[in-house]
């Protein structure tokens, strides 16, 4: 709890407490992020599962970029709100739940990259069941990190 403690007195905190339209910034620029990231994913993961199949799979997975500049964005202003109230923050199991399905989705997006480099399927738009079975837990796993992340305001 020091640790929590010593993290929102820090300068950046201190300035994001007293600067009324900060906060609000970080949280719609979370938002936004946040639709980049996990629509991008969804779209990707609905087309692996085989729906819109007249969709080219091959500009479907163009939407990585945009999927990972979602994840920075949120990156940057999930760690600048976690500052604003880190005893807050830091003491809620939902933030740890959604901090643990991040964890996960990040292990399942490493395992998909590593099953697309040599992935011949691609080019067919037919996904093998290993990969459907990965864009399902993905799924599942984005779902729950906003889930976790929305109630984390009432838990």
């Amino acid at each position: 709890m020091d640790a929590l403690t010593w993290l929102e007195g820090t300068m950046i905190a201190q300035a994001i407490r007293e600067t009324p339209w900060m906060y609000p910034a970080f949280e719609t620029t979370h938002y936004i992020g946040l639709a980049m990231l996990v629509g991008g994913i969804m779209l990707i993961d609905l087309r692996l599962l085989g729906f819109a199949r007249d969709l080219p799979l091959p500009p479907i997975l163009g939407l990585l970029p945009w999927v990972w500049a979602g994840f920075a964005i949120n990156v940057v202003t999930g760690t600048l709100m976690f500052v604003y109230g880190a005893t807050s923050f830091g003491t809620n199991r939902m933030f740890w739940l959604k901090m643990t399905l991040m964890a996960l989705a990040g292990v399942n997006a490493l395992v998909f990259t590593l099953s697309t480099r040599s992935a011949d399927w691609i080019a067919s738009g037919h996904a093998p069941g290993r990969i459907k079975a990965i864009a399902t837990l993905s799924l599942a796993l984005w779902l729950g990190v906003m889930a976790a992340g929305r109630w984390m305001a009432y838990v």
